[in-house]
C-alpha cells in the first residue's frame, strides 16, 4: 500500500475507559518518543475525568475522541484503531507505558524489513505505583531476532500463554490488521494474542532484547481478574491454534504446551498476588 506523505510514521492508539489514574503517564511515555507520530485516544464513556487528563496534556499530536456510550473493550480497541492514519500502529492500554526509544526502534525494524508483520520488545511488569516487579518479561530467547511465522506459532503453543507480550510492546502494520479483520473479542482474555497470531499470516516477527513497554499489575486493571474460566479460554485458544496451524505444530510442541499452560497460569497468579501484596511507597502519589 502506498504511504501517504502527510501521514505520521506511526499511530499510537489508546483506548480508555475509566483510566484517568494512569493515563497521563501513558501519554507522556508515548509523546516522549523520538519518532513522527500521532496519538489517538478514544474515551469509551469514562466518568472519571479521563478526557480531561488528555486535554490537559495539550499536545497537538494527540487526537481525542470522546463518546458517551460505553461499548465492550474489544469494540473500543477496534474503533480506536479505525481512527489511525499511519501505516504502522501500536495499541497502548491506558495504564501501561512505552519505554524510551522503543517506538523508534520498532518503526525502523518494520520499515527496513517488509517481510515482518510484528516488531516486539520485552516488557517490565510494574505495580500500581510504577515500581518494577519483574523486568524483561515475555519474548523468550528463542524469539529474539527475526523469526518466520511457523517458528513463532510453535513457540506460542509450547508456552501455553502469551510469549509475545501485551499491546504496548508490539507494533504492527495497518494493512495486515485490516486484512485479518482487526480485533476479535470472541475470546476476550486472549484478544491481544489472537491478533498477533492472525497478523503472523502476513509475515514474521522480530523480537528485540530491550524493554519496549511497562505492563501495570494492580487490582483495578482488567488483567487482574485472572480466573479458572479465563484459563479455560487460554486452553481453548491454544486448541484452536493447533487445529488451524496443524501442519506446522508437532506432537512434541503440543505435549510441552500442556505443561506450559499450567506454568503460565501459575506465573500469572504469582504476578497479581505479588502486585497486591507490595506495600505502597509513602513517597508515591496515591
Amino acid at each position: 500500500m502506498p504511504t501517504d506523505p502527510s501521514s505520521p510514521a506511526v499511530s499510537v492508539c489508546i483506548p480508555v475507559h475509566q483510566g484517568a489514574a494512569h493515563l497521563e503517564r501513558a501519554l507522556r511515555s508515548v509523546l516522549d518518543q523520538d519518532v513522527d507520530l500521532e496519538v489517538v485516544v478514544r474515551d469509551n464513556g469514562s466518568t472519571d475525568g479521563s478526557s480531561d487528563v488528555v486535554r490537559a496534556v495539550g499536545d497537538p499530536r494527540v487526537r481525542l475522541v470522546r463518546v458517551e456510550e460505553t461499548v465492550p473493550m474489544a469494540e473500543n480497541w477496534a474503533r480506536t484503531v479505525d481512527l489511525a492514519r499511519a501505516d504502522l500502529v501500536k495499541i497502548v492500554c491506558a495504564d501501561d507505558a512505552v519505554a524510551p526509544g522503543a517506538l523508534a526502534r520498532q518503526v525502523a525494524t518494520l520499515t527496513a524489513d517488509p517481510s515482518l508483520a510484528l516488531a516486539v520488545g520485552r516488557t517490565d511488569m510494574i505495580d500500581g505505583g510504577g515500581r518494577v516487579l519483574f523486568a524483561n518479561r515475555h519474548l523468550p530467547r528463542t524469539l529474539l531476532g527475526a523469526h518466520p511465522a511457523a517458528e513463532v506459532l510453535r513457540a506460542v503453543v509450547r508456552h501455553g500463554g502469551n510469549p509475545i507480550g501485551p499491546p504496548a510492546a508490539v507494533t504492527f502494520r495497518r494493512e495486515h490488521y485490516e486484512a485479518v479483520g482487526g480485533v476479535d473479542g470472541a475470546l476476550l482474555f486472549t484478544m491481544d494474542l489472537d491478533l498477533w497470531v492472525r497478523l503472523l499470516r502476513h509475515g514474521g516477527l522480530h523480537g528485540g532484547s530491550a524493554t519496549a513497554a511497562s505492563f501495570r499489575i494492580h487490582t483495578g486493571s482488567a488483567s487482574a481478574a485472572a480466573t479458572r474460566a479465563e484459563f479455560a479460554v487460554q486452553r481453548e485458544f491454544t486448541r484452536r491454534l493447533i487445529r488451524d496451524a496443524e501442519p506446522l505444530i508437532r506432537r512434541r510442541d503440543r505435549a510441552i504446551g500442556v505443561v506450559g499452560s499450567y506454568t503460565a497460569l501459575a506465573r500469572r497468579y504469582g504476578l497479581f498476588v505479588l502486585g497486591g501484596l507490595r506495600r505502597p511507597d509513602p513517597a508515591e502519589p496515591r
